[in-house]
């Protein structure tokens, strides 16, 4: 990530946001230093692992990684022979111990509910029970060192226990004394010095009582007196204090030198936990911003369906208008031209915040299935750039960045530029942004600009890898929308937004005068352009319904065809099951023959004839003659009208009229046929519509070879009446297809005749055959 890019686009702000949600320093630090992930892939793991998280928190919750502390300079200063950590510092590491300890058991459980974290994560940690237990014997809740953290200790305690009580016992007793009730100035026994136990005396004391001041009040009443009766009591009692500290300091050793030992293993399981926690607050983060993992792409695109600025989602989350942003891949440069205050940076500044939080493997605000691209670079030059300590102006500004970006950029990077061109002479500007333009997208860029000027729009119009998005804006309330719309170019309404902000009617009016006819000559083409778009998006809408319907004849045609061929091949099974059956009857007809005959049964006369009478009746089964009937020519015909088709020889139900009246759709029983009209004739018989196919008796040439269609010398009209009459009775007969010959000649009537082949929903394909003078048809 470019780091002039991070901040003009406040990724930094984001990254704030997400240490918000963190319970650790080291958690804080990731996600504070968070940057994009070097490969998809990566990205692309650690949102599975965010959504794995996600998944656990309504049986589990979230990773308890609460309590753990900064202690790795700890760590390593235990690790030097002889260290000895404080108790404050011990108590740390007793923290962080603990913390680490409890996400274990939380990766544990996780393990248990089939959760990946569990699976991945728990075997790079080591539980710490036993050295849990020894900070828990070694210290209490307040961090006092407790009495069983040793044998020693215990009873070194329980000897100045012992002790101080024997000193309070002969001190008290000294206190009752009568002789001393005008030395006392209060009764009670305290500590001055290093824990000696004294007496309250008047300044007047001496006389009454021998004995070392260690101290004297504010006021000077009052001396503080260390009796000599208990002097030699103190000073055993000063030397069990110093073999007590002693013992503390050896316990501290030992507890050091066991962190030293395991300082590896404790900084394994910190690192887990501090992972948990950046894991932990990324799913906060996502449920904060409403967000959704984002489909990473390994193109450079970007298709995202309502998507949030995520820092005005915290802000004003009721407000916020979500936009729709397609760019990549034929169209790799967007022109958003609109009204000020209409969210033109808003919206250039959610694409690069997305992109950058999608590489980083953070949940996005927008709508599910959103596609986030990756680009190996992403760079912008967004606001008001100017340095004074650099002595730039803000167009100077601008132009430093441009030229770092067209040095860094390249192929599969984003780039995103507000109010291109400005802070110049308008001509002048435009002309560089348009230079600037193309030669990013020379470079393979993808790009996303903001601009006012009007020359930039004619030049996204220019282009085909660019498109212009206008931000909607509402002519009757004189208020941006917030709203992108692709496609159009829109109008800075400045003077509009001017008037809406207060600015005198009369200087507001005054600026419309000034301002008309200026950029009229501009304006008038890119209505043009306007307008021509919108015939052209309306002739390809045009297009597709005509292709759609076609694509809907042609599925029906198939789908008849398939059905047909079903029938027939039904047909046939059954006709070879009659006819193998009256074969086999008249077999047996026969052999008796043969066996009355060798049984000289019959003569040979008789024999004879009974076998050439049985031959005759197994003609007539096999092959029964069709009655002659007179067909009555037809001089209209209406869908609904039953007809005979001479070309296949069959009857068929009229059920639709080719617009002009030259041919008719005919089904014939589960086949439509598109026929000329003048093969229709009065159907025989009592005229009821046809219910079926019989292919036993269908005599097609198709039938024997594939055979020739010879059109060749026929007007082109003929031509394609023989050629669907061809079709028509290769499809009854359930062909795959056949040959039309049409010679070479001038090549007129091949391609009329391939044209109308094109067409025909019939048709499969077609080839040349022959040397192109003649085409094979595929059909089915």
């Amino acid at each position: 990530m470019n780091h002039h890019a991070g901040e003009v686009l406040e990724f930094p702000r984001v990254l704030s946001l997400l240490a918000e949600g963190a319970e650790t320093p080291q958690g804080r630090a990731w996600c504070l230093a968070l940057a994009p992930l070097p490969p998809p892939e990566a990205a692309r793991e650690v949102l599975d692992e965010v959504a794995a998280l996600g998944q656990l928190e309504p049986e589990l919750g979230l990773p308890p990684t609460g309590g753990m502390q900064a202690v790795e300079a700890l760590l390593d200063e235990a690790r030097v022979d002889g260290s000895c950590l404080e108790v404050a510092a011990l108590l740390a590491v007793r923290d962080t111990v603990a913390a680490c300890q409890r996400v274990y058991e939380y990766l544990e459980e996780a393990q248990a509910e089939g959760s990946p974290l569990g699976q991945q994560y728990l075997a790079q940690m080591q539980p710490q029970h036993e050295l849990l237990d020894r900070f828990e014997r070694t210290f209490g809740p307040r961090g006092e060192v407790l009495d069983g953290a040793s044998p020693e200790l215990r009873s070194l305690r329980a000897r100045l226990r012992q002790q101080r009580a024997h000193i309070l016992r002969t001190l008290e007793g000294l206190l009752r004394d009568r002789n001393l009730a005008s030395a006392v100035q209060e009764e009670f026994v305290t500590q001055r010095g290093t824990e000696r136990y004294v007496v309250p005396l008047r300044t007047d004391f001496r006389g009454h009582l021998d004995g070392i001041v260690h101290d004297r009040s504010r006021s000077g009443a009052t001396f503080f007196v260390e009796p000599l009766e208990v002097v030699g009591l103190n000073n055993e009692l000063g030397s069990l204090q110093e073999e007590e500290a002693a013992e503390i300091r050896r316990l501290l050793r030992a507890l050091s030198r066991w962190l030293g030992a395991e300082s590896s293993v404790l900084r394994g399981n910190m690192k887990v936990t501090a992972h948990c926690d950046v894991l932990r607050a990324r799913w906060l983060l996502a449920r904060r911003l409403d967000a959704v993992p984002p489909r990473i792409a390994a193109d450079p695109v970007l298709e995202l369906c309502g998507a949030r600025h995520p820092l005005l989602q915290v802000q004003q989350p009721e407000q916020v208008v979500p936009v729709d942003l397609v760019l990549g891949g034929a169209e790799r440069l967007l022109v958003v031209t609109g009204a000020n205050a209409g969210g033109k940076t808003v919206a250039l500044k959610t694409a690069g915040l997305t992109v950058l939080m999608a590489q980083a493997g953070l949940y996005v605000p927008a709508e599910p299935d959103s596609v986030v691209g990756w680009f190996d670079g992403v760079f912008a030059d967004i606001g008001d750039e100017q340095d004074i300590d650099r002595q730039l102006s803000t167009f100077s500004a601008h132009v430093v960045h441009l030229r770092e970006i067209l040095e860094r950029s390249g192929e599969r990077c984003l780039v995103l530029l507000d109010e291109l061109g400005t802070g110049t002479d308008p001509r002048e500007g435009v002309g560089l942004a348009m230079a600037v333009l193309d030669e990013l997208l020379e470079q393979g860029a993808v790009v996303l600009a903001t601009t006012h000027l009007a020359g930039l729009k004619a030049y996204a119009y220019s282009r085909p890898q660019a498109q212009n998005v206008a931000v909607a804006f509402d002519p009757a309330s004189g208020r941006p929308l917030f709203r992108l719309v692709y496609g159009q170019a829109g109008a800075s309404n400045a003077l509009d937004v001017a008037e809406r902000l207060g600015l005198p009617a009369q200087v507001v009016a005054r600026a419309r005068r000034f301002a008309t006819g200026e950029g009229e000559e501009t304006a008038t083409l890119l209505r043009e352009l306007e307008r021509a778009r919108e015939e052209a998006v309306g002739a390809a809408a045009a297009a597709e319904q005509v292709r759609s319907d076609w694509q809907r004849r042609v599925e029906e045609q198939r789908t008849l065809l398939d059905e047909a061929r079903v029938e027939r091949d039904a047909a046939r099974r059954e006709a070879r099951r009659d006819a193998d059956l009256v074969v086999r009857e008249a077999r047996q007809e026969f052999r008796e023959v043969v066996a009355r005959f060798a049984r000289r049964e019959m003569s040979q006369q008789d024999a004879e004839v009974a076998l050439e009478r049985g031959a005759a009746q197994l003609g007539d089964a096999l092959e029964p003659e069709q009655p002659a009937v007179a067909l009555v020519p037809l001089e209209r015909v209406a869908p609904g009208d039953v007809v005979h088709v001479s070309s296949v020889g069959k009857r068929g139900l009229v059920e639709e009229l080719e617009q002009g009246g030259r041919r008719v759709a005919v089904r014939v029983g589960s086949v439509r046929l598109w026929v000329p009209c003048d093969e229709l004739s009065a159907a025989p018989g009592d005229g009821a519509a046809p219910t079926g196919l019989r292919t036993a008796r269908v005599s097609v040439q198709a039938e024997r070879g594939h055979p020739d269609v010879v059109v060749v010398g026929c007007t082109v009209e003929d031509a394609l009446g023989q050629v669907d009459k061809a079709l028509n009775r290769a499809l009854l007969a359930g062909a795959e297809g056949f040959r039309v010959v049409h010679g070479r000649g001038t090549g007129v009537l091949r391609r009329r005749l391939r044209e109308h082949l094109g067409v025909e929903p019939q048709v499969r394909s077609w080839h040349p055959n022959q040397g192109d003078a003649a085409t094979w048809v595929d059909i089915g």
